[in-house]
C-alpha cells in the first residue's frame, strides 16, 4: 500500500468524519432544549428511513464499485464506461419509483407514525425534504465511485468537509432568523445533497475525464451482472437494517414520541462511531480489491491487518475512554436528561460493535471474493432472530426501552462470534480459528484499555466536572492508552519507524 496516500486518506477523511459529528454535537442539545426531545426523535427517524431505501439501490450501487475499479485496473475505459452509465441510469430509475412512494408516505405520515399533534405539520415538511435529498443521492452515487477507484478519498472528503460547513452555516442562519423548527434540518439536508451531486460530478470529470455520460454507454447486461452480484448486499443490507435502523420505528411503536426521544439521544455515539467508520474503512477496499484482481493473497491478508490496527487505533481506543467516562459526557453534554441511563443504553448498544469492530473489514471479504450468497442468508436469519426477541422483548419483559439494544446485543453478538469469521476465514481458504483469534485479540486488548481508564479514574487526579477539564483529562489518558496500543498492536519495527518519524517532525 501507498504509506503516503493512505496517511493523506486516513487524516482527511477523519478531519471529514469530525466535522459531521461535530456539528451534531453541538445541535442536538440545542434542538432537544428548544423543540424537545420527541421533536428530535423525528430527524434520526427520517434519517432511518432514507436506510430503508438503501436497502434497493445497495443492490445496484454496493457491487458497481468493484466492478468499476476492476475496469479500470485492467486499463479497460470502454467496459469502465458501460458500467458507469448503466447504474447512473438505472439509478435514475429507482429514483423515480422512490419519488412515487415518498409522497404516498408523507402524505399518510400521521397515519403511519405516533406523532404529537402540534408537530404533524413540521415532521410532514421534515421528511418531505429528507425524501428530496434521497433522491438527489441516489441519483448522483455513482459518481463517488471514481474516486474511490482511483483511491482519492482525500478528495470525497474534501467535499464531506465542505458540505458539512454549509450545513452548519445554513443552520445557524435558520434558527437564528427564523424561530426554530424541526424541519430546517431537512431543507439544509437537501440543500446539502445538491452542493455534493455537483461536487461529485466535476470531481469526476477532474479524475477521469474518459467517462463519458450517454445513453449509447446503457447496457442491460451490465447492469444485470452488477444486480445479480449486489442482490446479496441487498439482502445483507436489509439484515442490517433490521438489526440496526428498526429500533426507533418500534420505540415509537411501543414507547410513543418520548420513548424514541430518549433513545435517539443515545444514537449520538454509535452514529458517530459509524460515520468514522464508514471513512476509513473503505479505504483500505481498493487495495484489497486490487490484490484479489491480482491473485496477491499475501498481500490482501497483509492490508486487512493494517485495517485491523487502524480500526482498533483510531475507533476502539476513544471508546474505552467512553466506556469509562460516557456518564461524565452525558451530563455535560445534556445537562436536563438522564445521563446514567443515557450511558447505560449507549454501552449496550456498542457492545456487538466493540465485538466485531476488532475485524470490521472482514466484511469486505464477502464483497472481494463475490460470495454474498450465503453471508445474505444467515444475515436475514440474525435479523429475522433479532427482530423477534426485540419484539418480545418489548411486549413482555420490564425492561422498557432498554429491550431494543438488549435484544440486538444478544442476536449481535451471537453472530459476530459464530457465522461471521468462519464464514470470512473459509473465503479466504484459511484456518476456521484466522479470525477468531484476531477478535479475541481486539477484545484483549480493548478489556485492558478499559481496564487502565478505570484505575485512571479511580485516582481522582483531575475533577473532570466541566467541558475543558472534560477534555484535558481524556487527552492525557487518551495519550496514556496510545502508548499502551503502540505497544500491544504494533511490532518492535513499526514502533520505531513511528517514533523515528515523529522525532524528525520534532526537531523540525
Amino acid at each position: 500500500m501507498d504509506k503516503r496516500r493512505f496517511v493523506i486518506n486516513l487524516v482527511s477523511n477523519f478531519f471529514s468524519a469530525l466535522s459531521g459529528v461535530g456539528i451534531s454535537f453541538f445541535l442536538t442539545p440545542y434542538i432537544v432544549e428548544h423543540l424537545g426531545k420527541e421533536a428530535y426523535g423525528f430527524f434520526p427517524l427520517s434519517n432511518n428511513f432514507v436506510m430503508y431505501a438503501g436497502i434497493i439501490t445497495t443492490a445496484l450501487n454496493s457491487m458497481s464499485s468493484r466492478y468499476i475499479t476492476i475496469s479500470l485496473e485492467k486499463k479497460d475505459i470502454k467496459e469502465a464506461n458501460v458500467y458507469f452509465n448503466s447504474v447512473l441510469f438505472g439509478n435514475i430509475l429507482i429514483s423515480l419509483g422512490f419519488v412515487i412512494v415518498s409522497a404516498l408516505f408523507c402524505l399518510f405520515i400521521d397515519k403511519i407514525l405516533d406523532i404529537p399533534t402540534a408537530l404533524i405539520h413540521d415532521v410532514r415538511l421534515l421528511f418531505i425534504f429528507i425524501f428530496l435529498s434521497l433522491v438527489i443521492n441516489v441519483s448522483s452515487a455513482v459518481f463517488q465511485v471514481t474516486a474511490f477507484a482511483l483511491n482519492r478519498f482525500d478528495k470525497l472528503a474534501f467535499i464531506n468537509i465542505v458540505s458539512n460547513v454549509l450545513k452548519l452555516g445554513a443552520i445557524i442562519l435558520l434558527f437564528y432568523f427564523f424561530t426554530p423548527r424541526i424541519y430546517f434540518l431537512g431543507v439544509v439536508t437537501a440543500i446539502t445533497a445538491f452542493y455534493m451531486l455537483i461536487a461529485n460530478y466535476r470531481l469526476t470529470k477532474k479524475l477521469l475525464p474518459e467517462i463519458q455520460i450517454g445513453w449509447s454507454f446503457f447496457s442491460k447486461g451490465a447492469l444485470y451482472v452488477i444486480v445479480g452480484s449486489g442482490i446479496w448486499n441487498s439482502i445483507m443490507a436489509l439484515a442490517n437494517v433490521v438489526n440496526t435502523q428498526l429500533d426507533l420505528l418500534i420505540a415509537n411503536h411501543f414507547f410513543g414520541a418520548s420513548g424514541m426521544g430518549f433513545l435517539s439521544l443515545t444514537k449520538f455515539i454509535p452514529n458517530a462511531i459509524y460515520i468514522l467508520l464508514g471513512i476509513i474503512v473503505p479505504i483500505f477496499l481498493p487495495e484489497m480489491l486490487k490484490a484479489y484482481a491480482n491473485h496477491d493473497m499475501g498481500r490482501l491478508k497483509k492490508t486487512l491487518d493494517l485495517s485491523f490496527k487502524a480500526i482498533f487505533l483510531v475507533v476502539l481506543l476513544p471508546l474505552s475512554v467512553f466506556f469509562v467516562y460516557g456518564e461524565v459526557f452525558f451530563k455535560l453534554w445534556l445537562p436536563t436528561q438522564d445521563a446514567h441511563a443515557l450511558h447505560i443504553l449507549s454501552v449496550i448498544t456498542l457492545v456487538p460493535f466493540i465485538v466485531h469492530g476488532t475485524v470490521e473489514t472482514v466484511y469486505h471479504v464477502f464483497v472481494i471474493t463475490n460470495k454474498l450468497r450465503t453471508a445474505s442468508f444467515w444475515g436475514i436469519f440474525i435479523s429475522i432472530f433479532n427482530f423477534v426477541l426485540v419484539i418480545i422483548l418489548c411486549k413482555y419483559s420490564s425492561l422498557g426501552v432498554y429491550s431494543i439494544p438488549v435484544g440486538a446485543l444478544i442476536s449481535g453478538v451471537i453472530s459476530h462470534l459464530t457465522f461471521t469469521p468462519l464464514y470470512a476465514a473459509y473465503c479466504l481458504q484459511e484456518s476456521r480459528w484466522y479470525f477468531f483469534f484476531k477478535i479475541i485479540k481486539g477484545l484483549a486488548g480493548f478489556s485492558v484499555l478499559v481496564g487502565i481508564s478505570y484505575g485512571w479514574k479511580q485516582l481522582n487526579l483531575l475533577m473532570v466536572n466541566t467541558w475543558p477539564m472534560f477534555i484535558i483529562n481524556s487527552l492525557v489518558l487518551g495519550v496514556i492508552l496510545l502508548v499502551v496500543t503502540l505497544f500491544m498492536r504494533f511490532n518492535s519495527t513499526t514502533r520505531a519507524d513511528i517514533f523515528r518519524k515523529l522525532k524528525q517532525k520534532v526537531n523540525l
